[in-house]
């Protein structure tokens, strides 16, 4: 059998998870590409077989184009560049890639783009507030009307926010600043029956070593995973039942986050906020893939209790 060669872009938290489990597949060899590989030295060391090479998206067009033009599966884990208009850039140049390996009679290029986040197609740029997620949606669009004809498959992997960053504390949400004196503060975006899906990050490495196995149909579409999918009268229920202490709770309403934006418009979180407070950031587990494959995955509860040591 053929060995199937995987490019991974981006060592960070979530490449990290994607490796330890893209690594266990039969008949892969692996390459991770990252602009400083010296960086990473110590982490690749445990992982003989992954090759490594030096890889700048910032690098042009070309020669980018050649490089990805050498893999069967193009996996994106950079996260957000500050120059927006490098998604598309990316996309274009996978485009440009296909049509090399098309010429050449090679398989199509399996194109994983970053997208690991919300349901771009349904919050678009946020009234404009978003430009990152506008164009997040433009790749969308892109790839649905040029990769057929380019030699490029698609798959798009939905996974809500990182079960992480729910309780960061600069995101508002559980305010643990208060907790020697007893008192943990859970506050709502919208209203308490407004939801919010989060993924664990090792879990969507382990969803997607399933999706690139081929254990669903993947090809052209837009996937969901979910950790747990809550509302946030849950959530607060959760961290009251885990932590045992009083639980404050506050209500962010949409003209609440207006008015904080308004009085900060350069506040990124405070816009993230805001477009967390609409649709497009949550979903059913039961149209999930892990919920399709039987894949057990960790909820808000289990991490809660790791996080408050119950």
């Amino acid at each position: 059998m053929s060995t199937t060669k995987i490019l991974l872009l981006g060592l960070g938290e979530l490449g990290s998870a994607f490796l330890s489990h893209l690594i266990t597949l039969p008949f892969t060899h692996l390459t991770v590409g990252t602009p400083n590989p010296s960086k990473h030295a110590s982490l690749l060391a445990s992982y003989p077989t992954v090759s490594h090479r030096a890889i700048d998206l910032a690098a042009p067009s070309d020669s980018l184009t050649k490089t990805f033009a050498a893999f069967d599966i193009l996996i994106i884990a950079t996260g957000f560049s500050s120059n927006i208009d490098s998604v598309t850039k990316l996309a274009n140049e996978v485009l440009e890639a296909g049509k090399i390996r098309q010429a050449h009679r090679k398989s199509k290029l399996w194109f994983f783009p970053w997208q690991w986040g919300v349901d771009y197609d349904i919050t678009g740029d946020a009234e404009g507030k978003m430009p990152l997620f506008g164009k997040q949606k433009a790749v969308r669009d892109l790839l649905r009307e040029r990769a057929e004809e380019s030699g490029v498959d698609w798959t798009i992997v939905s996974t809500g926010i990182f079960m992480s960053f729910l309780f960061e504390d600069f995101w508002g949400i559980v305010d643990r600043s208060r907790e020697d004196d007893g008192r943990i503060v859970v506050r709502c975006l919208k209203n308490w029956e407004h939801k919010v899906t989060v993924t664990d990050v090792d879990d969507i490495g382990r969803v997607l070593a399933k999706i690139v196995a081929r254990h669903v149909e993947a090809n052209n579409r837009i996937l969901y995973i979910a950790g747990d999918t809550v509302s946030y009268q849950e959530l607060a229920d959760v961290v009251g039942r885990v932590n045992g202490k009083e639980i404050g709770r506050e209500e962010w309403s949409i003209p609440h986050l207006e008015a904080e934006l308004k009085a900060d418009p350069d506040n990124q979180i405070k816009k993230y906020r805001l477009v967390f407070a609409r649709d497009g950031v949550w979903w059913d587990k039961e149209k999930t893939v892990n919920h399709q494959l039987g894949i057990n995955m960790v909820d808000v509860e289990t991490h809660a209790r790791k996080l408050f040591g119950n």
